[in-house]
């Protein structure tokens, strides 16, 4: 189709034609090049990432501001993969739900498996992450050298939340009818260490910086201790929905990790939560 200004360049040679002048219609310089066109940009995108309370990486403050280390992270990666951000509560069991059904977008903090693997993408990793097992302080000495398969044969009672992946070693015994009421499952860490404070259980597993911010803010240094037993010290992803996100979208977001694990941003932001 043709230019509304070729059109009239040729209306006004047809009408001096029929008036008996000869000019000639308005030629293009050959040498002309064509203005140069700006470079296309990716698409806006819009996600929503669900959080369960869980300070310091995930937590809320009066007038429902969300803030915490994987926050701080998700907004940084959403921003420079040109995306904008929002944030939905719920427990990690329900998010894990809404994130297969597509409802929400991303988690933070999530461990990749061959099971969530068919209903989530996983960008690379961006953090490491540490389980301790946390006891009551006046139970320390007695439990303070046992390990883990002679915790269990004590009948030692867990609680643990919902849905978390905790590492090979604890899930073999959780996966196991023999010890299946040894576990006491909770919807986030602040219910367990209130069950552990009250004598329901005897121990807790909770992320090393989890367990301190709890114990710090409830004022429980003289309540709660830290067992020297460690689970599953291993790196931790965004997980993405596959119903929700298409795979241009994803590759951003991944992309967008990565430029800020190689830029130094993703180790900053660690640092000012203590987080070496």
């Amino acid at each position: 189709m043709q230019t509304l200004p070729r059109l009239l360049s040729i209306g006004l040679a047809l009408g001096l034609a029929a008036c008996g002048d000869s000019a000639p219609p308005p030629t293009e310089s050959a040498n002309t090049s064509p203005a140069p066109q700006p470079a296309p940009t990716p698409p806006a995108c819009e996600l929503v990432m669900g959080w369960d309370p869980w300070e310091p990486y995930q937590y809320e403050i009066a007038g429902g501001q969300v803030f915490g280390l994987d926050v701080d992270l998700a907004t940084a990666v959403a921003h420079n993969a040109d995306c904008t951000i929002s944030f939905q509560k719920g427990s990690w069991r329900d998010l894990l739900q809404q994130l297969e059904a597509g409802d929400i977008d991303l988690l933070a903090g999530a461990t990749r498996t061959p099971d969530r693997e068919a209903f989530a993408h996983f960008t690379r990793p961006y953090r490491d992450e540490e389980f301790l097992l946390f006891v009551r302080a006046d139970r320390l000495e007695a439990l303070s050298d046992k390990g883990l398969e002679e915790l269990m044969a004590d009948g030692l009672r867990l609680g643990v939340i919902e849905d978390y992946l905790y590492g090979e070693s604890l899930a073999a015994y959780q996966d196991d009818a023999a010890h299946a009421d040894q576990f006491v499952y909770s919807a986030m860490a602040e219910t367990n260490i209130a069950k552990l404070t009250e004598g329901e259980v005897e121990g807790i597993i909770e992320d090393k910086y989890v367990g301190a911010a709890i114990i710090r803010h409830k004022n429980l240094f003289d309540e709660v201790s830290t067992h020297p037993l460690r689970f599953s010290n291993t790196t931790v992803s965004f997980m993405v929905s596959r119903a929700a996100v298409d795979q241009d979208t994803f590759e951003r977001i991944d992309s967008s990790v990565g430029e800020l694990l190689e830029s130094g941003a993703v180790a900053k932001v660690l640092a000012q939560y203590g987080n070496h």
